[in-house]
C-alpha cells in the first residue's frame, strides 16, 4: 500500500509540476538551470510528503512547505522582477550586424533656471563611410516632417581621409572641406572607423555586464523599458577630456535599445545633458542622401585639414625651444622634450585666411608639472614659448594628456609637411600631396 500512496502521490506531483513550469514559458528565456532547481526542489518535496503521510506529524509539514515556497519565489521573482528577464548580454546581442542606423537626438546645458537645449538633430549611418547630419532649430522637433534642417552636413570616410559638405541653407552657403590623416606609426586615435555605425554599437558591446546597473522600469513611447546605467570607458573618448556617465533603455520584450542619455561636462567645465532615440538600424538607405555636390549657385567657401600622428618624431638636431615667463629665466628647455606628438594644419583655398599650424609635444613629467605649478601660483603671468629663437607663442598648458601641450607655429608662414623638414626629425610620406 505505502508503494501504491507513493506511486500515486509521486505522479500527481509530476502533473502539478509540469503544470506550474508551464507558466514559466511567457517569461523571455528562463534559464534552463533554473527550472531544473524548481523542478528538483518541488520533487524532494512531495517525496518527503509521500513519506511523512506514514507518520503524519504537523511539526514534519513544515519543512516541506517551506522547501516548496522556495521554489514558488523563485518563479514569483523570475515574473515580478521583469527586469531580471532582459539582461545586459540580451541588449548586446541586438546590435549585432548594424549596417545602417538612424536616430533623433538633442542636447541641453545646466542653467540656474533648468537644461536649455543647445542642439537639436537626426543623424543617418550607412557603411561603409557615409553620415549625414542633420540640425534644426531649438524650438522644432527634430526630423518633423514641418520642418526643414537649418544645417546639413554629410560626410564620406575612406582609410586615411575624408570628404566633407556642409549646407546652410537659409544663406545658400555650402562648405566643402578634405581632411587627411597621416602617421608612421599606429593608426591615429582620433581617426574615424569607416564602418562607424557598426563601431557605435561595437563600443556598447565592449562594456561588460559588471561594469553597467539596473535602474528599473519605465514606458518609452508606449513601450515597457528596462533601464541600465553605466560609465563609458575612457578609451571610448581616445584623448578627450571627459567623463560620461550614461543610461541605455531597451525593450523589456527583446533587449531592443530604445533611448540612450548621457551626462558630461563640456571644455568650459559646463554640465551637459544629451539624449538619442527613435532609434532605427539596418533601414534601407539611398547612397543619394550622403551626396558631396554642391548645389547650383550656391557660394562655396573650402576647407582642407591635415592631421600627423608620430610615433618617434622628436625635434631636429639644433632646434631649441624654451617655455617660462616672459622676460625671465625659462622653467623648461630642449633637452625637457620627449618626442614631438602630433601636428595639425587647416587651410582655405576660396578666401585669405591664413593657414593654422599648430603641433603636440610631450614633456617629461617633472617639466611639465614645473609649468603648471607655476601657472597657476601666478594665473595673472603670461607663459611664453620661444621657437627655435624664431617666433614667441602662448602655449597651451590644458592638454588632456597630463605630460602634453600644443603650441601654434602659424607665424612661420610654413605648411606642415616644411616644418617636417626644417624642425623635425620624421618626415611623412603624403604620396604627392
Amino acid at each position: 500500500m505505502s508503494n501504491r500512496n507513493e506511486t500515486h502521490g509521486q505522479g500527481c506531483l509530476d502533473n502539478n509540476l509540469d503544470r506550474l513550469l508551464e507558466l514559466s514559458e511567457p517569461a523571455p528565456g528562463m534559464p534552463e538551470d533554473l527550472k531544473a532547481r524548481i523542478r528538483s526542489k518541488l520533487t524532494e518535496a512531495g517525496r518527503e510528503s509521500v513519506k511523512k503521510t506514514i507518520f503524519p506529524s504537523r511539526w514534519a509539514v513544515w519543512p516541506v512547505a517551506a522547501t516548496i515556497a522556495a521554489a514558488v519565489i523563485l518563479i514569483v521573482l523570475w515574473y515580478g522582477n521583469s527586469s531580471k528577464a532582459i539582461a545586459w548580454a540580451d541588449v548586446q546581442g541586438r546590435l549585432n550586424q548594424v549596417h545602417t542606423m538612424i536616430y533623433s537626438g538633442f542636447t541641453k546645458i545646466s542653467e540656474p533656471t533648468g537644461m536649455r537645449i543647445t542642439k537639436r538633430f537626426k543623424v543617418y549611418y550607412r557603411d561603409p563611410g557615409l553620415a549625414r547630419i542633420e540640425e534644426y532649430l531649438l524650438d522644432s522637433g527634430s526630423g518633423s516632417g514641418e520642418e526643414k534642417p537649418n544645417k546639413i552636413t554629410n560626410v564620406r570616410w575612406e582609410p586615411g581621409s575624408c570628404r566633407g559638405l556642409i549646407l546652410i541653407p537659409e544663406y545658400s552657403r555650402a562648405e566643402p572641406y578634405e581632411s587627411v590623416f597621416l602617421t608612421d606609426g599606429p593608426k591615429p586615435p582620433f581617426l574615424p572607423p569607416v564602418d562607424l555605425s557598426s563601431a557605435l554599437w561595437e563600443l556598447m558591446k565592449k562594456i561588460t555586464a559588471d561594469n553597467t546597473r539596473p535602474i528599473g522600469d519605465r514606458v518609452i513611447n508606449g513601450i515597457s523599458a528596462v533601464g541600465f546605467e553605466f560609465e563609458v570607458p575612457d578609451w571610448a573618448f581616445s584623448k578627450l577630456d571627459r567623463k560620461v556617465r550614461a543610461r541605455l533603455w531597451a525593450s523589456e520584450k527583446d533587449g531592443t535599445p530604445l533611448l540612450i542619455e548621457g551626462e558630461y561636462q563640456d571644455p568650459p567645465g559646463q554640465n551637459m545633458h544629451a539624449e538619442y532615440s527613435d532609434f532605427r538600424w539596418n533601414a534601407p538607405l539611398d547612397e543619394s542622401l550622403f551626396d558631396l555636390d554642391v548645389p547650383e549657385d550656391w557660394s562655396v567657401s573650402r576647407t582642407r585639414t591635415e592631421s600627423a600622428e608620430y610615433a618617434n618624431a622628436g625635434l631636429a638636431p639644433g632646434v631649441t625651444l624654451q617655455i617660462g615667463p616672459d622676460g625671465r629665466e625659462p622653467l623648461t628647455e630642449t633637452d625637457d622634450i620627449d618626442r614631438v606628438v602630433r601636428g595639425y594644419q587647416i587651410t582655405h583655398p576660396d578666401s585669405d585666411i591664413p593657414p593654422d599650424v599648430r603641433i603636440t609635444i610631450e614633456l617629461k613629467p617633472e617639466a611639465i608639472q614645473r609649468l603648471r605649478d607655476y601657472a597657476n601660483a601666478n594665473p595673472k603671468e603670461l607663459i611664453i614659448l620661444d621657437f627655435n629663437r624664431q617666433i614667441k607663442v602662448v602655449p597651451n598648458l590644458k592638454e588632456a594628456s597630463d605630460t602634453q601641450l600644443s603650441f601654434g607655429l602659424s607665424l612661420l608662414d610654413l605648411p606642415l609637411a616644411e616644418l617636417e623638414k626644417r624642425y623635425f626629425t620624421t618626415i611623412l610620406e603624403r604620396n604627392g600631396l
